[in-house]
């Protein structure tokens, strides 16, 4: 308390004591306006000097410095009073014209900041806030941006020198932020449109960060130089306020050309500096907000009349040619500088080298997308697809180049991930630029497949990365419009639009993942293996839907043929992925067979059980006696279940293959029992009430069903199939019991029971013979 709090409370005494003797004065009328500016100007003086003469008093006696001391707190409050005397002589008294007010304030603010590296933080402070609100505080009749900047300048550089020479990065940051803010205000229209100055401006200020950068630069060698987050943050941000001086000047070629030559420094920046590669990114990239920048009005724009071949004089279009002339300029200058510059020779960190890599890759593709959007209007342009395809050219050859110079360590591999990355990128978005929609998604899904190819033969970690873009980019095309072509499918069942939209990338997609699992990247091999199961289901789904509403995907309701369909593509799918699984071990088709064999449950019991079940709905029964719906409804579905059982049972939990071994029994229960109500009752199943020769025949059909089940059983020595031809029987004996013994009469009710004791007397008979090996070998 007594060390720092009283220091504290006793400085703002001071201060205090100055204004309220200055406020006795004035009520009192003892001295003029004059004598009282003197008087604070004194006083202050005074209180610098003791500051002074404390501080030196302390550094001769060898006493350590404290964070909050005695002699900075008295020359603060002499800063403070140097402040408020020169505002009031300026707005008070009209004492100083505003021109004197604010070089007399930036003086004071100055110098405080050049004692702070001798005082300590609490004067910096002091002087950081006095030197950016003294503009605030001063205000002329007429704003004038160049008077502003030229001022600011002065407190930016001491509160730079300080921060770099006390080594305090809060002060810079501060110092930074607050210049920002004040060219943030001209680019708003604050100060009038003045884009010259701010272009000077932003210019300077770009300057100053650039060499606090360089002192800690000397201090360490470039192999080991690390980013400087305090120079590289600030130096962004000043070349922001560059990229906003085309737009105050309504894009002008001169605004423009001064613009790109900033923003073409900060990757020289980047190149000179390891400490400064992250501008060379963010001067790329706000290249591309640059772009973006430009308007309709500002690419509509309309230079002088020229003339032209014909009659008459036609006026000439400007804006365009401007915007592409820049994009281009640029564009070529990061790609051809930020190659050379990634190929200079070590000692550099690798991600120095990496990050010019990347800014010579994204500037040109993100200014290149602009333009296509800008220009093209999304449309298919073949002009733009050979620029991009041009550039994935060149790509490609700056990372083979990186990939080879890695090998005798004299490249990073972070520049050959950078340009193979580009060489990708540059490649899907010439596909993007010359297909339609319908080919741009295939042609996604191959380029997933080709670079699993490339990663065979170069071990590039960030292709599976853009592997995996790819295909996102391809499931949100699927997502917007699952017709892939739009209304352009065709009837034609099986053979159109759809296998070549849905299978084509499922098929990429497989290959891609076995290619990106040799290369030992398993990330992208998993992604996409559970891609192409998608797709494989999809395309089972939407053929399904396609064939059951006759080439309409709009149709409404799902109906017998679609429902059946669908659970036997789950099942089907299920069946399919556990057997690959079986043969390779593999999380994605472990679990997609399992969420598949899921899905086509939930398909069987609210499709085929009830929601599509014809007896239930209603609906016709379409075909004849034999060949109809109920086949692809029931039967299909049972046998892909029942092959999803055995497949699901290799290895996987016990039951999940006694689930799917239920649903296949459910599924061909219902689908024999349906196909006897059809015999009987016709296309219309809830028709009338079924007849004693009706109720008699579910009992023989049961029966054959279930010794059907049976025979396959021991043939395929399955005690699923036995359990399950077990279950069907006893149903049978419970129905001759418990119903026919009352519901039928005459001959149906005899016929039921002497075939029921036959079948169970030959069913014994068959479980004696199988049981007798193994009792003798007992």
């Amino acid at each position: 308390m007594g060390a720092r709090w009283s220091v504290i409370v006793g400085g703002l005494a001071l201060a205090l004591g100055g204004v309220f003797l200055v406020r006795y004065s004035i009520e009192q009328g003892l001295i003029g306006p004059a004598a009282r500016v003197t008087l604070g100007a004194v006083f202050s003086l005074s209180l610098l000097t003791v500051g002074e003469r404390l501080r030196r008093g302390e550094a001769a006696r060898g006493r350590p410095r404290r964070p909050i001391d005695i002699p900075a707190i008295v020359t603060s409050a002499g800063a403070t009073g140097a402040f408020a005397t020169i505002y009031a002589a300026y707005a008070l008294y009209g004492f100083l014209a505003p021109a004197a007010a604010i070089i007399g304030l930036g003086v004071v603010a100055v110098a405080t900041l050049l004692a702070a590296a001798l005082h300590g933080p609490v004067l910096g402070a002091l002087g950081l806030i006095g030197a950016y609100a003294a503009p605030a505080l001063v205000s002329g009749d007429e704003p004038d941006a160049w008077a502003l900047f030229l001022y600011l300048l002065g407190p930016t550089a001491a509160s730079f020198a300080v921060a770099r020479l006390r080594n305090w990065p809060a002060l810079a940051l501060a110092a930074g932020a607050a210049a920002f803010f004040w060219g943030a205000l001209a680019a708003l229209g604050g100060l009038g449109d003045d884009a010259a100055a701010l272009l000077v401006y932003a210019t300077a200020l770009i300057a100053l960060a650039a060499l606090m950068h360089s002192g800690a630069r000397l201090q360490a060698p470039p192999a080991a130089a690390q980013p400087d987050w305090i120079a590289a943050p600030l130096i962004t941000l000043f070349a922001l306020l560059a990229a906003a001086a085309p737009a105050i000047d309504g894009y002008g070629t001169a605004a423009l050309l001064a613009t790109g030559a900033i923003l073409a420094a900060t990757l020289g920046l980047g190149a000179w500096a390891p400490g400064l590669a992250p501008v060379a990114v963010a001067g790329g990239l706000l290249a591309g907000l640059v772009a973006l920048s430009f308007d309709d009005a500002a690419l509509a724009a309309v230079a002088e009349a020229t003339s032209l071949p014909g009659p008459g004089e036609t006026p000439r279009p400007a804006g365009l040619g401007d915007f592409l002339a820049f994009s281009s300029m640029l564009g070529a200058i990061f790609l051809v500088a930020g190659a050379a510059a990634a190929r200079l020779r070590p000692p550099r960190p690798a991600w120095h080298t990496g990050l010019l890599a990347a800014a010579a890759a994204a500037t040109p593709l993100v200014l290149l997308a602009l333009a296509y959007w800008r220009v093209a209007e999304l449309a298919p342009d073949l002009r733009f697809a050979g620029l991009a395809v041009l550039l994935a050219a060149a790509f490609a050859g700056l990372a083979e180049d990186a990939a080879r110079r890695e090998a005798n360590d004299a490249a990073s591999p972070m520049a050959t991930a950078a340009f193979a990355t580009g060489a990708a990128t540059a490649l899907g978005l010439g596909l993007a630029m010359a297909m339609r929609e319908g080919a741009l998604t295939v042609a996604l899904s191959f380029l997933a497949m080709a670079l699993g190819l490339v990663a065979v033969r170069r071990s590039i970690r960030a292709l599976g990365w853009v592997a995996m873009a790819a295909a996102a980019l391809v499931l949100a095309r699927i997502a917007l419009d699952p017709r892939i072509v739009g209304d352009d499918l065709g009837a034609t069942p099986v053979f159109n639009a759809l296998l070549w939209g849905y299978g084509a990338p499922a098929l990429a997609f497989w290959i891609g993942a076995r290619a990106f699992d040799r290369a030992g990247q398993a990330w992208p091999a998993q992604a996409l293996e559970g891609l192409a199961l998608l797709f494989a289901l999809l395309l089972g789904f939407m053929q399904a839907r396609h064939f059951a509403h006759d080439g309409d995907l709009a149709g409404e309701g799902v109906r017998l043929l679609e429902a059946g369909l669908d659970a036997t593509v789950a099942f089907a799918l299920a069946a399919l992925a556990g057997r690959l699984g079986v043969l390779r071990s593999s999380p994605v088709l472990k679990w997609g067979s399992l969420a598949a064999g899921a899905l086509g449950l939930v398909l069987a019991l609210a499709g085929l059980l009830a929601g599509a079940n014809p007896y239930v709905t209603g609906e016709p029964v379409g075909g004849g006696a034999l060949l109809n719906t109920l086949l692809p409804g029931y039967l299909l579905p049972a046998v892909a279940a029942l092959a999803a059982a055995r497949f699901s049972g290799e290895g996987r939990l016990a039951w999940v293959a006694q689930a799917l071994g239920a649903a296949a029994l459910a599924l061909g229960f219902l689908y024999v029992t349906l196909m006897t109500r059809r015999a009987f009752a016709g296309p219309i199943l809830d028709g009338p009430d079924a007849s004693e020769a009706e109720w008699y025949a579910y009992s023989v059909v049961w029966l054959v069903f279930g010794l059907a089940l049976l025979t396959l059983g021991v043939l395929r020595r399955s005690l699923m199939l036995r359990s399950a031809s077990a279950a069907v029987i006893v149903l049978v004996a419970l129905k001759v019991f418990l119903f026919d013994l009352a519901g039928l009469g005459g001959v149906w009710r005899a016929l039921s029971f002497i075939g029921l004791g036959g079948v169970l007397v030959g069913v014994g008979l068959v479980y004696q013979r199988l049981l007798t090996p193994r009792d003798a070998a007992a």
